[in-house]
């Protein structure tokens, strides 16, 4: 039976500028993220309390913690107990991918999480254009994670300013069967 006060951990991560703080604002505050809202990088953590009402009607809590891309080195620090990871990319930077890549494949790679569910998030989805999207793919080599893990990352494209995707990333997180719209 499942606890109605426990916490469910969660890790945000992703590189520096990827959009991690709008995505968990927007996902925290379903209305909308103040238009004055400017984002500034993550230096250290921050926490989000995100409820929802579970499969028996009991009130449950994602606690997500998000780390700073700047932290990269120091991610290993935050893994233990981590039910699930949300890792963010832009899809709208390029540049950034191939870094976004090696940084995933050393959290799939580490043992501690080898039973959490990771979900990969396309973010930024309205700055970019379709082929952005299947670049970003093939740099992170989506396809490949897909059919050699048993534990492949659930994919996942968002656009927090607009409010797209954020119905499915919480219906993953909160463990809600989801049809793939792509």
């Amino acid at each position: 039976m499942d606890d109605p006060e426990k916490r469910i951990p969660v890790l945000c991560l992703g590189p520096k500028g990827s959009g991690k703080t709008t995505l968990l604002k927007k996902l925290q505050n379903a209305e909308g993220i103040d238009n004055t809202y400017s984002p500034v990088p993550t230096v250290g953590t921050n926490i989000y309390d995100v409820y929802y009402i579970n499969k028996h009607g009991k009130k449950q809590v994602l606690f997500i913690r998000e780390v700073g891309g700047e932290m990269a080195p120091l991610w290993h620090n935050y893994l233990d107990g981590v039910e699930k990871i949300i890792y963010v990319v832009d899809t709208s930077n390029l540049c950034q991918i191939s870094a976004a890549a090696v940084l995933l494949y050393t959290l799939l790679a580490e043992p501690r999480l080898k039973s959490a569910k990771f979900i990969l998030v396309l973010s930024k989805m309205d700055a970019a254009y379709r082929q952005m999207r299947n670049e970003a793919l093939l740099m992170l080599q989506y396809a490949r994670l897909n059919t050699e893990l048993s534990n492949a990352p659930i994919l996942l494209e968002a656009a927090p300013l607009t409010g797209e995707g954020m119905d499915q990333l919480k219906a993953v997180l909160c463990d809600i069967k989801i049809v793939n719209t792509f």
